[in-house]
Order: C-alpha cells, then sequence, then structure tokens
C-alpha cells in the first residue's frame, strides 16, 4: 500500500511512496462508478521537494495534468509520457520556461482561479507569475463568480 510521504488535501497531487517509488499521485475525474478516478508519474526526490516547498508550482502543475486526466475519462489510459514531460519545466525550470511550457499545454484555468491565482496575469497567460498569490485552499464560490453562473 502506497504510503503517503506529502499530501496538501484531498485534491491537490500528493507525493507517494510505492514500495521505494516515488510516484505523484493524481485525483483527477471519476471512474466508472463515480468514485474519484487517481492517476500516478514518477517523480524524483527534487521533484517531490519542490512539489512540498512550493505552492505556486504545486499548482501550476496540477493545473497541466488535470487535462491528461479528462482526456483519460472513466477508464481510458493516462498518458503517462505526457505527465512525466510537465514535471522538471513545471517544477524546475524558469518561470520564463513554466509560462512556455504552460502556453503549450492544456491548462484547466478554472483550477488556478479556485486557488487565488491572478485573474489579470492569468488572462495574460503569465502563470507563474499569476501564481504567485496561489494558496492551498480553493474558493469554487470564485470560479463560479468569474464565469457568472
Amino acid at each position: 500500500m502506497p504510503e503517503v510521504l506529502f499530501s496538501r488535501g484531498t485534491w491537490m497531487p500528493a507525493v507517494v511512496d510505492d514500495d521505494g517509488r516515488l510516484l505523484l499521485d493524481v485525483v483527477g475525474g471519476a471512474d466508472a462508478l463515480h468514485g474519484p478516478r487517481t492517476f500516478t508519474v514518477p517523480v524524483t526526490h527534487e521533484h517531490a521537494e519542490v512539489v512540498r516547498m512550493s505552492v505556486r508550482r504545486h499548482l501550476l502543475l496540477y493545473a497541466a495534468l488535470l487535462p491528461l486526466c479528462y482526456d483519460a475519462g472513466v477508464a481510458g489510459p493516462w498518458d503517462e509520457e505526457a505527465a512525466a514531460a510537465l514535471l522538471d519545466p513545471v517544477l524546475l525550470g524558469t518561470p520564463q520556461e513554466v509560462d512556455e511550457t504552460l502556453r503549450r499545454a492544456r491548462v484547466d484555468r478554472r483550477v488556478l482561479v479556485a486557488h487565488h491565482v491572478s485573474l489579470q496575469l492569468l488572462k495574460s497567460r503569465r502563470y507563474y507569475e499569476a501564481a504567485q498569490s496561489a494558496t492551498a485552499e480553493s474558493d469554487w464560490a470564485r470560479v463560479r463568480k468569474h464565469l457568472g453562473v
């Protein structure tokens, strides 16, 4: 059974140790029985440390991983290769590399809004700077207000 080494709550990805292998455990969507569907991607100790130390980078990675989870749907395959390709640029890259990567990737902007990123900077796709104000706690009322629903 994997041991959770670090978590910021129920929904943001957690770092787990699965028999000596470090994994990022991502809850993204639901399975066929409407339970949470979980995906994993191997991470290094350096990746795990950045996830633990930086709410900003942790959130940006989560927002980039969620569309891959949605693509997998209730039973389809998870694109672990695409997920792994996001790790270094988002967690270890310069602010410019983070922005370049996220501009090319699909990003779940709703989760960024919910976690209090700057809406003005998000609109201009300045992800790294926008996430300076990010919090680990989400506010989905903020998303509904932003979307006008």
